[in-house]
């Protein structure tokens, strides 16, 4: 009985271990995935051009016949002089390894093939443990039954990790050399060869002494394996170390900020992690035109006069641009910063900062909707509000006003009074600026303060550049976007966006809007040197928050609406407003893309008429009225003229002003205001009581 069962228990150790065989032998038939050079995201802009890839490291795959032969060799000679040789992983290497690892305790040995090198960057941790060791031999050999020593080698050479950001040899080229594996000379590819071990030991950026002794080392490792000779060595030595700059730059990726955006936009429109959109082989054709983003990355940066340094090492102020086709809200040009290497944080898109007196337009055109009109009068007389046990009193800095003053709703947004803009509000009610902001595109928490007006709660430079739109198309809210259309790598369409325009206001007010925003770049404005830059129509408000610790300019035309915004991320305040700091940045950005844009002014619907209107009483003008011709909807335009600057010529009694009758001995003209004119008829001059009054009247009048 004994027997049987010990029979039967070798026979299910047996089945267990041919089990376990099998399945090992399934496991290493199965070829592992090495990383494809075309295995990326790639973005294409408005015109069809590759505009740039998505990857999760920096990185620029190329194939092993344009890596130099040099630096093949010398990375052999100094990571895995046999790898040409073994099967993927040493024994001897592993074992010498191993025995070190037990005298300290630790796995801190490497001992490892360029094979098990690759295998660990591509599947496994970074942890040092012996597990990881032998689950990093199984890797290599499945690496190399499936795939050339070739392949291997290619994969190496591009993946691994190279310091400053860089992954492979090329990237790694362009950040420490700015040029191409095939333009360095052999001492620069011997530092390229010497770094994976140690990129944070070896860079000539961090210590020069020890970039230089490994060079050295890898030269000695090339002689001893017989790459090169003595005296090639001592030449290698001699040759100089062009390095970049003053320290490692990335090769520059084009319109980062806007890529950022651009994973994040294609990763919710398909449902997945962002960090996906890197591996997954999608086309995302977008809406970017390269020329706006070339000359807006200029203007911020040409036009921002940076000073000191933040804590973080990022020269302050920074700032944001956003340049969209009103139409549908096509994003053509997107700049988050001046420098994505030192900040990639996307200022455009994530910074929430008060947009100041750039938010009254919403204000006004809200107003028109309620039938007010430009020619419409407003106190700017100082006003007091108490609100939630607190009292509010808005001021006008620079522009003091009588108690008895007013101003034209036209005037008062072209000169940004801050005091008409509350006092609006609350004719209004501040639920109502609420209402118009939210239809317009602006998503940001608004709370109904008596602040709200002058634009003191914060919202992001891309939502209030999408909100102006409707300003420039005629009273359609649309939403700004990135992507047109997402396919596969087989060109099928995956997603397509579909084009959304809700109607918010009538073209009219939008119309009326644009009006008065041109206003505020002309004379008496808030920003007049915008308005005497350009010979074609353009409409826009500055913007400056409490204390000038945000500036604002949100401009456009027909046929761009572009928002700028400069800030300091601690918060500090700026040299000056918007028409100072923000502005200038507009200008510039918009004087290099003039070419581009049609000369066209905004649209005049066939609903407005223009009226000359009294201004005093605002009602249609007389002659003798101070006037001035506005605009209006033609429900709103005035229809009575002007009664107190109205005047008439009359004949009336000399003796008493009145009007004559029939017995009057005497008339003269004189001219009388409308409302002052004598309305009575004279009733001194009678009828003659006897015959001799009668002919002495009658001779008198003859």
């Amino acid at each position: 009985m004994f027997r049987r069962v010990l029979h039967l228990c070798l026979l299910l150790l047996w089945l267990a271990a041919a089990a376990c065989g099998a399945l090992a032998l399934l496991v290493i038939a199965k070829p592992l995935p090495l990383p494809d050079p075309e295995a990326a995201c790639l973005v294409y802009d408005r015109y069809g051009r590759e505009l740039g890839r998505l990857q999760k490291e920096y990185r620029i795959p190329i194939p092993l016949q344009e890596i130099p032969a040099f630096l093949q060799q010398a990375v052999l000679a100094v990571e895995d002089h046999n790898f040409y040789q073994h099967q993927g992983f040493s024994p001897r290497g592993m074992l010498r390894a191993a025995l070190h690892d037990l005298r300290q305790g630790r796995a801190d040995q490497g001992g490892s093939t360029l094979t098990q090198q690759l295998a660990k960057n591509l599947f496994l941790s970074r942890e040092r443990t012996f597990a990881r060791k032998i689950k990093e031999a199984f890797f290599s050999l499945r690496l190399e039954l499936h795939y050339s020593k070739d392949q291997i080698f290619q994969a190496y050479l591009n993946q691994v990790y190279f310091g400053h950001g860089a992954y492979g040899v090329s990237a790694a080229a362009r950040t420490y050399f700015g040029r191409k594996p095939a333009e360095l000379n052999r001492k620069e590819l011997a530092l390229l060869a010497g770094l994976p071990r140690g990129p944070a030991l070896y860079s000539p950026y961090l210590n020069q002494a020890a970039a230089h002794k490994r060079i050295d080392l890898v030269l000695h490792r090339m002689v001893a394996t017989g790459a090169i000779s003595r005296a090639e060595a001592a030449a290698i030595r001699r040759e100089p170390l062009r390095l970049q700059g003053s320290g490692p730059r990335s090769l520059r990726v084009f319109a980062p900020y806007f890529l950022d955006f651009v994973r994040k936009e294609a990763a919710a429109r398909l449902g997945k992690a962002v960090e996906t959109i890197n591996w997954n082989e999608l086309r995302l054709e977008t809406t970017l035109d390269p020329r706006w983003q070339q000359a807006a990355e200029a203007a911020l940066s040409g036009q921002l006069c940076q000073g000191a340094k933040d804590r973080q090492g990022v020269p302050q102020p920074q700032g944001a641009l956003v340049a969209l086709d009103p139409e549908d809200g096509g994003i053509r040009a997107l700049v988050g910063g001046t420098d994505y290497q030192l900040s990639p944080f996307n200022r455009a898109t994530d910074a929430r900062r008060q947009p100041g007196s750039a938010f009254k337009p919403f204000l006004y055109l809200a107003a028109l909707e309620h039938g007010y009109t430009l020619a419409s009068q407003i106190s700017c007389a100082p006003l007091t509000i108490k609100s939630g046990g607190r009292v509010y009193s808005p001021t006008d800095r620079g522009r003091p006003t009588g108690p008895q003053g007013f101003l034209r709703l036209r005037e008062a947004l072209a000169k940004s009074s801050n005091v008409a803009a509350v006092r609006l509000q609350e004719l209004l009610g501040r639920e109502t600026l609420i209402s118009m902001a939210r239809r317009a595109g602006i998503t940001a928490p608004l709370k109904p303060l008596p602040s709200l007006a002058l634009g003191a709660q914060e919202v992001s430079p891309l939502e209030l550049a999408g909100a102006y739109c409707i300003f420039a198309n005629g009273g359609k809210a649309v939403k700004p976007y990135a992507i047109r259309r997402i396919r596969d790598r087989q060109g099928r369409v995956l997603w397509e966006h579909t084009p959304a325009r809700t109607a918010v206001v009538p073209p009219e007010l939008s119309y009326l809007l644009t009006a008065a925003l041109k206003d505020a770049l002309g004379p008496g404005g808030t920003a007049p040197q915008v308005g005497a830059a350009f010979n074609f129509p353009v409409a826009g408000k500055t913007g400056t928050s409490q204390g000038a610790r945000d500036a604002w300019f949100v401009g456009y035309t027909p046929d761009l609406v572009a928002a700028v915004y400069i800030g300091d991320d601690e918060n500090r305040p700026l040299p000056g407003g918007g028409g100072k700091v923000a502005a200038p940045v507009w200008q510039a950005f918009v004087q290099q893309i003039r070419a581009t844009l049609p000369a066209r002014d905004f649209p005049r619907p066939i609903g407005i008429v223009s009226a000359t209107i009294c201004r005093g009483t605002g009602l249609l003008a007389t002659p003798s009225c101070p006037r001035f011709t506005e605009d209006f909807t033609v429900s709103t335009a005035p229809v009575s003229y002007c009664l107190d600057h109205r005047r008439v010529v009359l004949s009336v009694c000399a003796e008493t002003g009145l009007l004559p009758n029939a017995f009057c001995r005497q008339t003269v003209e004189k001219e009388f205001k409308w409302t002052e004119r004598p309305r009575e008829v004279c009733a001194e001059c009678r009828r003659p009581r006897s015959l001799w009054d009668w002919l002495f009247n009658s001779s008198r009048l003859r």
